[in-house]
C-alpha cells in the first residue's frame, strides 16, 4: 500500500484541525511535515528542543513551536504554475497613515534619534483562499525562499516565502546574512543601487558585524562583498556573514540578532520605542522568526518576511519598507506594494 502524497496529508491534516507545520528550506527539493496528535500550544523558552518554532515580533521568547515528534518528508515536485499579476489593494486612508508615519520616521532620524527604520503596514486582500494551493504554488515560484505553512487551531494560520535567514547554525559553524534595499527584478539582471540602499545595506552589515563581535572574537568573524540576492520578483544587497566557534550560546546569539536591523532600527531599542508608538500596527509573526531546530548545535531560522495570516475569506499580508533620511514617501509605499505581490502572485 502506497503512502499518502504531500496533497493528501496536508488536506487530512488540514480537515482535522490539527497543529502542523510545512516547510521547504532554500535551495531544497524536500518538503517537511511536523504535526501534533493534540491541540495545546507549547513553548520554548531556551530553543533546546526539537521541531518547527514561530516567534512572534514583538515577544521573541517563548516562541510556540511544533514538536518533530511526529515528522513526515516528501520528496514533492509542486505542479507547473507561472504566477498571476494581481494587484493589492489598495486603501486610501492607510495609504495616508503610512506615509504619515514615514514622515514622522524621517523628523527622529533628522533629530539624531534614529539612523534607520523598518516602517510596516498590512494589506488585506479579500477572497477565498485555497491554502493547499497557495502553498505549492509559493513553492514551485520561489525555490530560493524559506516556504512555509503554518497552521495551528489554538493560534493563526501563516503562509510565506522569506528570502532572509537570521541564521543557520550547523555543528560549529554560523551563518547569517545582512540583507537590505529593494527594486524589481529583471531578466537582463542590471540593476542600478542608488545611494540611499547602499547606505542602508552598508548600515545593516555593520550592525549585524558589531552584534557578532559583541559574542565572538573578530578575527573568526568572515564578510562577504555586497552582491545582489534574488527573492523571487525582487532583488536586494546582501552581505553573507560567518563565524566557526566551538561553543555558540543561542539563546544570547537570539536576543543579540532579533531583531535584525533589515526589520527594525537603528539603533534597535530607539527603533523598538518608536514603532510601539508610532507604527499603529501589531505585526504578530511578521518579522519574528521561524525555522526548524534539530537540537542546540543544528538550526535553521528565518526572519518571517513576504508572508500572511489567513483567515476566513480573506489574506493578510504584512510588508515594510527601510526608511532614511534620503526616503521618498511615496516610493517606500511603492515598495510595500511590490512586496505583496511575492505572495499575490500564488494566488
Amino acid at each position: 500500500m502506497s503512502k499518502p502524497g504531500l496533497e493528501e496529508v496536508f488536506s487530512q491534516l488540514l480537515s482535522a484541525e490539527q497543529a502542523f507545520v510545512f516547510y521547504r528550506l532554500p535551495n531544497d527539493k524536500t518538503v517537511h511535515c511536523h504535526h501534533q496528535e493534540d491541540a495545546p500550544l507549547t513553548y520554548t523558552t531556551d530553543l533546546k528542543i526539537k521541531g518547527f518554532v514561530m516567534s512572534r515580533f514583538d515577544t521573541p521568547l517563548p516562541a510556540v513551536y511544533i514538536s518533530d515528534k511526529n515528522h513526515l518528508q516528501f520528496d514533492y515536485n509542486p505542479p507547473n504554475f507561472m504566477g498571476k499579476e494581481v494587484e493589492p489593494y489598495i486603501d486610501l486612508e492607510k495609504k495616508t497613515s503610512f506615509i504619515n508615519v514615514v514622515n514622522e520616521t524621517k523628523k527622529a532620524i533628522a533629530s539624531g534619534h534614529l539612523k534607520k527604520l523598518v516602517v510596516a503596514r498590512k494589506i488585506t486582500q479579500k477572497r477565498e483562499v485555497d491554502a493547499l494551493k497557495l502553498f505549492t504554488h509559493l513553492l514551485r515560484l520561489y525555490p530560493r525562499a524559506m516556504v512555509y505553512f503554518w497552521h495551528h487551531p489554538k493560534g493563526e494560520t501563516w503562509i510565506g516565502a522569506s528570502p532572509e535567514q537570521l541564521f543557520s547554525l550547523q555543528s560549529r559553524r554560523l551563518t547569517t546574512m545582512a540583507l537590505a534595499g529593494t527594486l524589481p527584478y529583471n531578466s537582463k539582471e542590471e540593476y542600478h543601487w542608488g545611494e540611499k540602499e547602499k547606505t542602508e545595506q552598508g548600515w545593516v552589515r555593520d550592525t549585524l558585524h558589531a552584534d557578532l563581535e559583541a559574542l565572538f572574537p573578530s578575527q573568526v568573524i568572515q564578510c562577504s562583498e555586497t552582491f545582489t540576492r534574488r527573492a523571487g520578483n525582487l532583488v536586494h544587497l546582501c552581505n553573507e556573514l560567518s563565524v566557526e566557534a566551538q561553543n555558540i550560546n543561542t539563546t544570547a546569539l537570539l536576543k543579540k540578532l532579533h531583531p535584525t536591523p533589515a526589520v527594525g532600527g537603528i539603533p534597535v531599542e530607539e527603533g523598538m520605542r518608536f514603532l510601539a508608538k508610532h507604527e499603529n500596527l501589531d505585526r504578530a509573526y511578521y518579522t519574528g522568526f521561524l525555522g526548524p531546530v534539530m537540537g542546540e548545535d543544528q538550526m535553521d531560522l528565518f526572519v518571517n518576511l513576504r508572508c500572511a495570516q489567513m483567515i476566513p475569506k480573506a489574506l493578510v499580508l504584512y510588508v515594510g519598507a527601510g526608511i532614511t533620511q534620503d526616503s521618498d514617501p511615496e516610493k517606500e509605499w511603492v515598495e510595500t506594494h511590490n512586496k505583496s505581490k511575492t505572495l499575490l502572485a500564488a494566488l
